[in-house]
């Protein structure tokens, strides 16, 4: 949207003076300017570091918020190289093959999104669709009947509770909290301000709780093995069969 002022040659200064107040914006237009600038800032703010992602089958490059088709194959500061049909080839030899949806960083660091949903970013309410976000407008009653409302409140039949910066509620109505640990699809994965990364280290919970790499859980003394599609939150309590 540009708002604008056009000045006709020959104008007394008092037409210019009267001419330029007529055309100042008003309120609502600025608003609406406001408006649309947080919008575009919340795609922008969505998007991965620089890095590549599988999108619909193809190989994309992402750099500064963009993305354009990627036309040759990609070193990576971890060592590892990402080619053009999306096979990633790591420093120690060992090969993978990557998802649609799956992004790598420049640093070789793994990550895919969450799915649709809200998520609280800053003390804000943004609403998740497609890899895009937006500011959340409206409460909303996701498909279980939870209902999430735009301070953040989340209702779960009779339980409330009030999310914190990094937790996500997906459509589905699964509550996914900042700092669990997932595994999907046999891989152990951090869900971080709505992105689930590679697990790339051992992790103690905050109530002693170690999950190790390899999907091994040792809690209260016993020891246990994580299932695919299996959660554990921030504080240590197992959540089964989490929503994707």
């Amino acid at each position: 949207m540009w708002i604008g002022v056009v000045f006709k040659l020959g104008m007394s200064p008092d037409e210019l003076k009267k001419q330029s107040n007529q055309m100042k914006p008003t309120s609502k237009q600025l608003a609406l300017v406001i408006l649309t600038a947080s919008i575009l800032g919340g795609s922008i703010a969505s998007a991965m570091d620089d890095g590549v992602t599988m999108k619909d089958g193809k190989m994309m490059m992402m750099k500064d918020g963009k993305s354009i088709m990627m036309e040759e194959d990609l070193k990576l500061e971890n060592g590892a190289t990402v080619m053009k049909d999306g096979s990633v080839m790591m420093k120690d030899g060992t090969k993978m093959m990557m998802k649609d949806g799956q992004m790598i960083d420049m640093k070789g660091q793994k990550m895919m999104h969450m799915g649709d949903g809200v998520l609280m970013k800053d003390g804000k309410m943004m609403a998740m669709k497609n890899g895009k976000s937006m500011m959340m407008e409206e409460d909303m009653t996701m498909k279980n009947g939870t209902k999430v409302m735009k301070d953040g409140t989340v209702m779960m039949g009779d339980k409330k509770m009030m999310m914190k910066n990094g937790d996500m509620v997906t459509t589905d109505g699964g509550m996914v909290t900042n700092g669990s640990v997932m595994m999907k699809d046999g891989e152990m994965m951090v869900m971080k301000d709505g992105m689930c990364m590679a697990m790339n280290k051992d992790m103690k919970m905050s109530d002693g709780t170690m999950i190790m790499q390899d999907g091994s859980v040792m809690k209260d003394g016993a020891q246990m093995m994580m299932k695919d599609g299996d959660m554990i939150d921030a504080d240590g309590k197992m959540m089964k069969k989490a929503a994707n």
